[in-house]
């Protein structure tokens, strides 16, 4: 393997994999407030069922927006 110029992991991921994963976290948090409207109230495991997805959709998403930012940043260095 090529020595990468940087030392972190996220030199070899790149936007549009990022972008994707984005997309796919955009899409959990859409399922889970679609659960949390229509089922959240008659089903304790539903309601649970909508926070877990809703907050791994927000965490995802803002890890991901970051690493948006660093993988973009380090792309314009280096160009």
């Amino acid at each position: 393997m090529a020595k990468r110029p940087h030392g972190s992991r996220l030199g070899i991921i790149t936007r549009r994999r990022i972008l994707h994963w984005l997309a796919a976290m955009v899409a959990v948090l859409v399922v889970g407030t679609i659960i949390g409207l229509i089922w959240a109230d008659t089903s304790d495991v539903a309601g649970l069922i909508a926070v877990v997805t809703n907050i791994v959709g927000v965490v995802g998403i803002v890890f991901l927006l970051i690493s948006l930012a660093v993988v973009t940043r380090r792309q314009r260095q280096t160009a």
